[in-house]
């Protein structure tokens, strides 16, 4: 099978497509063929060597976490899939044609929608999904912001806010205000144009996807005993932003995806529903991987970006 690797750490220009054996299941996994593979920023921090897994990383190693595509052998003991279902899931090592995965890391893919939509949600769908009812605890009449609305994980939690009941406010580059306003936002802020915190403020929670001078920002436009989530584990602790944080009596938080099956499978159903969309902003051919890396890496893509197997 051909798969992308890395033999060492830098620019997207060390992604390299090899030819591999097929791996081999054991009694509890299943084969899968893979269709798509989604592309996270996550993804291009490991390949730098900037991100904290890269430091326990044994190289020459397959990137790639989201995934999608069609099961094609099932261990003896597996009951909860068969040969020939389509699913999707979070995983590790999919940046390739065949993955030996563990079922309790798929489910099934809705019929209405593509193998490349589906190989976007899970990663940046559990973290949205996450952020804005495990631990902002998002519900009806609350005032929410959204940091990078129109980005992979931003378009997630505005829809997720939105099936809750919130009010939600939004930042975006002007091209995409249309885009965040479809979504639902109400309060759509080109933040090219506007400074949120002159617009937003006494808010319920805030989602902030950057870190630093906009989480600082962001911080003051909530209320007292509001919620905070930071996103970029790079700023993790920033002593600032917890000073900040506790003169507005903010409860700041930065979190870390916990993969559930039970949440995937409420965004599965949701999907097949109609009530939430996921946004694919480009497809590209698995040899055009190194341009894949390098789109995310602007920080200007709209939706997800996904990389398409033979």
């Amino acid at each position: 099978m051909k798969a992308i690797i890395i033999k060492e750490f830098g620019s997207a220009e060390k992604l390299e497509i090899v030819e591999m054996p097929v791996p081999t299941i054991s009694d509890d996994q299943v084969l899968i063929k893979i269709k798509a593979v989604g592309i996270n920023p996550v993804d291009t921090k490991i390949r730098s060597g900037s991100h904290i897994s890269s430091k326990t990383l044994q190289l020459p190693a397959i990137l790639g976490k989201d995934v999608s595509g069609i099961v094609e052998k099932v261990g003896k003991n597996v009951q909860s899939l068969k040969i020939g279902d389509p699913v999707f899931g979070l995983a590790s090592q999919t940046y390739a044609e065949y993955a030996a995965l563990s079922p309790e890391l798929l489910v099934k893919k809705p019929e209405n929608i593509s193998f490349e939509e589906a190989a976007t949600v899970s990663l940046a769908g559990l973290t949205a999904y996450q952020a804005i009812h495990d631990h902002l605890k998002v519900s009806s009449g609350d005032q929410i912001l959204i940091q990078s609305a129109a980005g992979g994980v931003g378009h997630l939690a505005v829809q997720f806010a939105k099936i809750a009941g919130a009010f939600v406010s939004g930042t975006a580059s002007g091209k995409n205000i249309d885009f965040i306003r479809g979504l639902g936002v109400d309060q759509p802020i080109d933040y090219k144009k506007e400074q949120f915190e002159e617009i937003v403020s006494d808010l319920d929670a805030a989602l902030d996807t950057m870190g630093r001078e906009i989480l600082y920002r962001t911080i003051g436009c909530v209320k007292s005993g509001g919620r905070v989530v930071c996103l970029p584990s790079f700023t993790k602790d920033d002593p600032k932003a917890i000073e900040i944080a506790q003169k507005q009596h903010v409860d700041l938080m930065w979190t870390m995806l916990t993969f559930n099956r039970e949440q995937l499978e409420i965004i599965s159903k949701l999907l097949e529903e109609g009530q939430l969309k996921v946004y694919v902003d480009k497809v590209y051919p698995m040899e055009k991987v190194i341009e894949a890396h390098k789109e995310i890496e602007t920080h200007g893509v709209r939706g997800k970006i996904v990389i398409q197997m033979p």
